[in-house]
């Protein structure tokens, strides 16, 4: 039978994962796949607060609980590398769906983005950020990263986690362990056939947004050191052309001094922040809520 998995990440958003579930089982009705859930707790530190209630068309609902708090990156990563080592994958069918537990991507657009997946066959569907709903300055900020970060990398990622795609794709995906240090960009650098399809971004349902200014820096710097070697020449050629046309030393110096300690973290990143060996080891346990 085919199957569609859907990994959600969470982190003290239960309320809201409720909602999310109950609209995703309301509007992946007559769907001819199995609908499977995976949530990955990222060592939440509320209590699990999942009313039971019968679902319709929800076919299997399962928690992986991690030993630790590792973010939403590297819970995406660990759910997909679940799937990978420990699901028998019908990599001809089965599709598999990242998103949110807090409302931001849309549940009831989903059924659209599993159907690009199946129709698309072999293309990775992502929901382009077509419209936000933060404030002026946090918009302003986003979009002077995206900018920098295209100039620096030559890709304009304006999407994050929510997507779909087929099983077959996930072994490419999950080639190098760069998903682990950015879904998005991890996914970008290690496949080429990339379909966007907007899709307006919700407001959180419960709560307050954990994304802030200090996230936004650090997540994007995260994002631009997938693509380390690019950056690095990019940032070489820039820096040389700046080179020829200032005139004070000490500017010059400066400026040597900043595209080498830039291009050094940017390495250490992606050489020494990936996981080596075993990556399941940070589960704790895995939870069987219900399977029909």
């Amino acid at each position: 039978m085919k199957k569609n998995y859907i990994i959600i990440p969470t982190y003290n958003d239960w309320k809201s994962l409720n909602k999310v579930l109950r609209l995703l089982d309301e509007n992946l009705k007559n769907s001819t796949n199995s609908i499977n859930i995976i949530i990955v707790n990222d060592c939440s530190s509320q209590n699990f607060k999942l009313k039971k209630k019968k679902f319709k068309n929800i076919n299997s609902l399962k928690i992986i609980n991690l030993k630790e708090n590792v973010g939403s990156q590297k819970a995406i990563f660990i759910g997909l590398k679940y799937l990978q080592k420990k699901i028998k994958l019908n990599n001809s069918q089965d599709i598999i769906s990242v998103l949110d537990s807090d409302g931001e991507d849309n549940p009831k657009m989903l059924k659209k983005l599993i159907e690009l997946a199946i129709q698309k066959k072999d293309y990775f569907i992502f929901a382009s950020r077509k419209e936000r709903t933060e404030g002026i300055f946090f918009k302003l900020a986003n979009k002077i990263r995206l900018y920098i970060s295209f100039i620096l990398t030559g890709k304009f990622i304006n999407f994050g986690n929510y997507s779909s795609f087929p099983s077959v794709v996930l072994k490419k995906i999950l080639l190098n362990n760069n998903l682990y240090l950015a879904y998005s960009s991890g996914v970008l650098k290690n496949y080429k056939k990339i379909f966007l399809f907007d899709i307006k971004k919700n407001k959180r349902y419960f709560g307050h947004s954990k994304v802030n200014f200090k996230f936004l820096i650090n997540h994007s710097i995260m994002i631009i050191s997938v693509f380390y070697k690019v950056v690095f020449f990019r940032t070489l050629v820039i820096s040389l052309i700046l080179l020829l046309y200032l005139t004070n030393l000490y500017l010059k110096i400066f400026l040597i001094f900043v595209f080498i300690i830039f291009n050094l973290i940017l390495l250490i990143l992606n050489k020494f922040s990936k996981p080596k060996g075993n990556n399941l080891n940070i589960i704790k346990n895995i939870k069987l809520i219900f399977r029909s």
